[in-house]
């Protein structure tokens, strides 16, 4: 059955790590290309949240590993869950091997879910790496009335998020539709600490898609603050056992491919690319800096301290690959997950 071939599929390349693929070679006539020059890192979050610690930490940490050392400056671009960096890395961004942009991992498969928003094409970006896996989970409020997502769908409770095209307003669309839940989407927030202020605040009862690297940073959990409600990775995670995985409420193929299809981006989490056509020499250089700077004892010490995880990284090549796996998902699948989507829009 196509859709089982493709869940296989999907599920296998889960496994492309950063070992899975060697350092890019670096072309001698380009190695003085940066020299004197600037790159600029577009983060599609405000500053303060996870996305943006990694980009601050690779922008001080990658010269080192570029040619020419040049020097790397970041710029917060905010909107749509990583639309509006995406659009401007494809459509604005100069295609010389200058900028990048590390986006919501949304941006992997949003020329589908969200078309008539998403003006760019995921196979034409010239594809960088991605720093870490991420599991995401759904939280409440310690004194939200649910404790399941069983419980939720005979309760209604609200769940704030970003925008449509962000995996925490349409997974809990899709949930809905799926499998009767009756969240509410609270959605027009810019970032996950947003969304967390609101739930300390009392106007949200919980968000269903954060990342657990977004949450360790608080200790909200570990405090009883949060409660998970469920798991969203393609595994159970060791780091809340106990929590109910979401992929359990799948009960058909098509169900679960699905969810297949809305999860498995967070495999990579944080991902990094350029604007297509940048030349393949420079493009190399990019690819093998960002592996570099991924092995960096002191870059690694640095995320440590800031307990922000680095697990299971993709190399550039990988992630391309890994992309494709995704957008060749079958159009059955695309298609009734969007037809929900657009109900909600």
């Amino acid at each position: 059955m196509r859709i089982c071939s493709a869940f296989r599929m999907l599920r296998a390349m889960c496994g492309f790590a950063i070992a899975a693929t060697g350092a890019p070679v670096v072309h001698a006539e380009e190695s003085d290309f940066y020299r004197g020059k600037q790159i600029q890192i577009v983060v599609s979050t405000e500053p303060g949240t996870v996305y943006d610690a990694y980009a601050r930490l690779l922008a001080q940490f990658m010269p080192a590993h570029i040619p020419g050392r040049p020097a790397i400056v970041t710029q917060n671009m905010p909107g749509g869950g990583g639309l509006r960096a995406a659009n401007y890395m494809y459509n604005i961004a100069p295609r010389d091997g200058t900028a990048i942009a590390g986006t919501h991992n949304a941006v992997l498969t949003m020329s589908l879910i969200a078309p008539d928003l998403a003006k760019f094409q995921e196979r034409h970006f010239s594809w960088i790496g991605s720093v870490t896996k991420d599991p995401y989970v759904a939280v409440v409020g310690r004194d939200v009335p649910i404790a399941s997502l069983e419980d939720a769908k005979t309760k209604s409770v609200s769940m704030g998020g970003p925008s449509a095209g962000s995996l925490g307003v349409d997974l809990v669309v899709v949930v809905n539709a799926l499998f009767g839940a009756k969240f509410r989407v609270v959605a027009g927030y810019k970032d996950p600490v947003e969304v967390r202020l609101a739930m300390q605040r009392g106007e949200v009862d919980g968000t269903f898609s954060v990342s657990w690297s977004e949450l360790k940073q608080t200790n909200l959990v570990q405090q009883g603050v949060f409660r998970i409600i469920a798991q969203h990775g393609l595994t159970p995670f060791p780091d809340f056992p106990g929590a109910p995985m979401l992929m359990d409420q799948a009960k058909t193929p098509e169900d679960r491919a699905a969810l297949l299809f809305m999860l498995g981006r967070q495999e990579a989490a944080r991902p990094y690319f350029a604007p297509p056509d940048v030349p393949r020499e420079r493009l190399d250089i990019l690819r093998a800096a960002f592996l570099e700077t991924l092995r960096d004892p002191e870059f690694l010490k640095q995320t440590s301290d800031m307990r922000l995880a680095v697990d299971q990284p993709m190399a550039g090549a990988a992630l391309a690959d890994f992309v494709s796996t995704l957008l060749d998902t079958p159009k059955s699948v695309t298609d009734r997950v969007q037809g929900i989507l657009a109900k909600s829009r």
